[in-house]
């Protein structure tokens, strides 16, 4: 056999790492969520301070979106702080965490007048996303606008969709 037979052949595949080289979180590579999480920490540390003195203890903003809907209770917090200084992308949870259709009877006429408010269309288009999670666009009728964005009615509820 010549020395140079082996050239052509294919790599064996690596072995697993060494011990002692460094290896990312598995939660790391597996959740871009925990990276937006991360990168909103600072500016959500006011909104979670109050909800804790409210009795509602989240690590972030995201246990809203991710687990289950934040308590009515709460719901004139997380409405506040949409009025309040803060990231951008806070307001876009915030305005997920609010989707929730239980949430109707409490967060449907502040998601109405905030939306109403708003100026930047990415911001209407999250608040009219989180309003058509609750509402059909026939019942929003009389808010401005809402029309621009009817596309989103064309899907089913939050509470209807397979997650």
């Amino acid at each position: 056999m010549r020395d140079n037979d082996m050239d052509g052949a294919p790599a064996a595949p690596a072995g697993p790492p060494a011990e002692t080289e460094y290896r990312a979180p598995q939660d790391e590579l597996a959740s871009p969520r925990a990276r937006r999480s991360a990168e909103i920490a600072e500016h959500e540390l006011p909104l979670r301070t109050e909800l804790a003195a409210a009795g509602v203890e989240i690590t972030s903003i995201y246990d809203f979106i991710d687990g289950d809907a934040p308590p009515a209770r709460v719901v004139p917090i997380l409405v506040r702080h949409l009025r309040e200084p803060h990231d951008r992308r806070l307001y876009e949870v915030i305005l997920q965490a609010l989707s929730y259709p239980q949430l109707r009877d409490v967060a449907l006429e502040p998601l109405k007048t905030w939306f109403l408010e708003q100026h930047d269309r990415v911001m209407r288009w999250v608040g009219a996303n989180a309003l058509a999670s609750m509402a059909t666009l026939e019942e929003l009728d009389e808010v401005a606008g809402i029309y621009d964005f009817r596309d989103l009615f064309d899907r089913p509820t939050r509470s209807r969709r397979a997650d």
